[in-house]
């Protein structure tokens, strides 16, 4: 990993995986990003812009912006959804934390194995290119000569891939991810830095409590070596599917706060508000996420639609 000798931010937060990965609140809404077997799981073309500003009010705190769409290929003749498909779909992703930063574009393909009635599996993967970036003109270093800002550049390209499975049926899915599989050596920032590889497993269910009412707990888990399990557990309060009240745990770090709003027939809002539970909150104690998801789905015949996987409804 990367020695600094005068970077308080950085020394601050070596424990958080926004370092290297970014964080998302809204994981359910956003899974995608998180696991390109997801490209296809949807009737029609699924697109989420995303922006989020993590620990408002802590100097050189995490913001991240990011944007995503993903669709099925679908067969020349509808028939009835009893075949295997394939799914495509591309993730751009900027991140800025303090002097360090990465931008990420990837390419995403996937494809859908029936496995029974209504279950379906799906194999996939990111490929793609990372930028790593380094702004020396941000650093306050106690010893200019140190050879770790010495030998650091501003620019790095390298090339960036991720396995994904995700098995999904009508009420119920579960997925695994490993991003940063090649765990590339960063030449030109710190000495011996190396992109860790991170292993990130999402599984939930929905529980229909009345024809109305609704509620979908989930979790999501994630582990890099030398850095402790964390778990996002959510639970998301739906009515009539036209409104979803949401809360989320992440153990160490933050409780949150999510409202899910469907909007001009194509549209959906989503916003998340974390307030800080750990030695962070000192500094910056509230964290802002706001996604647009738009998907123009036109009214299908049930018998040609793919099975509805709960995190698109």
């Amino acid at each position: 990993m990367m020695r600094w000798t005068a970077l308080p931010l950085l020394l601050a937060c070596t424990a958080s995986q926004a370092q290297q990965m970014a964080q998302y609140t809204q994981n359910v809404f956003n899974m995608f990003a998180i696991n390109p077997a997801v490209a296809g799981s949807k009737d029609c073309i699924d697109v989420r812009l995303g922006y989020r500003q993590q620990w408002v009010g802590f100097p050189g705190a995490p913001t991240t912006g990011w944007a995503t769409i993903n669709a099925a290929l679908k067969p020349k003749r509808p028939r009835a959804f009893r075949a295997n498909r394939h799914g495509i779909g591309a993730f751009v992703e900027s991140d800025d934390t303090g002097p360090l930063g990465y931008t990420s574009f990837q390419l995403a393909y996937a494809y859908h194995i029936q496995m029974k009635q209504d279950v379906f599996m799906a194999l996939g993967f990111f490929g793609g290119v990372r930028q790593e970036k380094f702004a020396l003109g941000d650093v306050m270093a106690m010893d200019n000569n140190d050879p770790v800002l010495l030998n650091s550049r501003s620019v790095m390209v390298y090339p960036d891939i991720t396995p994904g499975i995700w098995v999904y049926g009508k009420s119920t899915w579960a997925g695994l991810s490993i991003q940063q599989l090649l765990g590339n050596r960063v030449d030109g920032i710190g000495q011996d830095t190396r992109l860790t590889r991170h292993y990130i497993a999402s599984v939930g269910h929905r529980y229909r409590i009345t024809r109305k009412f609704s509620v979908v707990p989930s979790g999501l888990f994630k582990y890099s070596p030398g850095s402790p399990l964390a778990m996002d557990l959510n639970a998301m309060f739906e009515y009539k599917r036209k409104l979803g009240l949401g809360i989320t745990y992440r153990n160490q770090d933050a409780v949150a706060f999510m409202i899910k709003v469907p909007f001009l027939k194509y549209f959906t809002l989503g916003y998340s508000y974390d307030i800080t539970t750990s030695k962070l909150r000192v500094g910056g104690s509230n964290t802002h996420e706001i996604i647009l998801g738009i998907y123009p789905c036109i009214p299908l015949d049930p018998e040609k639609a793919i099975v509805r996987c709960p995190i698109f409804e």
